[in-house]
């Protein structure tokens, strides 16, 4: 039989284990008329695939669940693309399908804490864990993300979004997305300066407390606020934060080193 829900913000311990594989299953069709608390969901997922693959040296198969084929979901995908939401190995409105997809039963099942109408059918999973909705004040979850990635730069809004924990609503405002834009601009132009400073090792016991928070609940609260101490602190050389910012944007994914190398104003 499969484990209760684990509690919002938990993760099994084993996902620490190196070089595992994990079976997972995103189920996003009772989110149709709130793209953006899709793809919240998605990006969560992403996160755990980025910290499984690219810190932990395992593989993620990854299945998603949707309900419509068409415009709608064109542009979910190509709002993925902008937020760089790896691909799922495939896509599907069947849950039947999905442990075929797999191979055998996914382990983790990420679904929206919103009342769900289609649960029916989808696979018992080992773990499920809850993402709550996104959202936009007075406008509710329903906005088109369009909208929003062509005000801001993707990748902003990637960052606001993993300003909050995936158990609790995460509230858009419009002062937060400002916000993201002037902290992504900024640390880019920061990674990119201290690239070019004499290198240094990171310093171990941060990394060390940024991978826990990771692994014990893909906790980038923490680490983004461990960053933004990091990148005040006057005591640490400019080479370790450059090696530190590089190794976690591995599973950010916000393109910190977009200006290395390039010619900066």
């Amino acid at each position: 039989m499969p484990d209760d829900p684990l509690p919002g913000g938990e993760l099994p311990a084993c996902v620490a284990a190196p070089r595992a594989t994990w079976r997972v299953s995103v189920d996003v069709r009772d989110l149709d008329d709130r793209p953006l608390a899709a793809l919240r969901l998605l990006l969560v997922a992403d996160v755990l695939r980025r910290l499984v693959e690219d810190l932990q040296g395992g593989l993620v198969l990854l299945v998603l669940l949707e309900s419509r084929t068409g415009p709608s979901a064109i542009a979910r995908e190509d709002a993925e693309k902008a937020l760089w939401i790896r691909p799922p190995m495939a896509r599907t409105g069947s849950p039947t399908e999905v442990a075929a997809l797999l191979g055998a039963p996914p382990n983790i099942v990420l679904i929206p804490t919103v009342p769900s109408s289609s649960t029916a059918g989808a696979p018992d999973p080992e773990y499920t864990l809850r993402v709550a909705v996104a959202l936009l004040p007075h406008r509710g979850t329903g906005l088109a993300t369009s909208g929003l990635l062509g005000i801001y730069d993707p990748l902003a809004l990637r960052l606001a979004l993993l300003r909050f924990p995936y158990p609790s609503p995460a509230v858009l405002t419009t002062a937060r997305l400002h916000r993201a834009q002037e902290t992504l601009q900024r640390w880019r132009l920061k990674v990119a300066d201290w690239e070019d400073m004499p290198p240094a090792p990171m310093p171990q016991h941060s990394v060390d407390a940024m991978r826990a928070a990771l692994v014990a609940g893909l906790d980038t609260v923490t680490v983004l606020k461990l960053l933004h101490r990091m990148e005040v602190d006057l005591h640490l050389a400019s080479g370790s934060k450059f090696e530190t910012f590089a190794y976690l944007d591995r599973v950010l994914a916000l393109d910190l080193c977009h200006l290395v190398g390039k010619v900066r104003k």
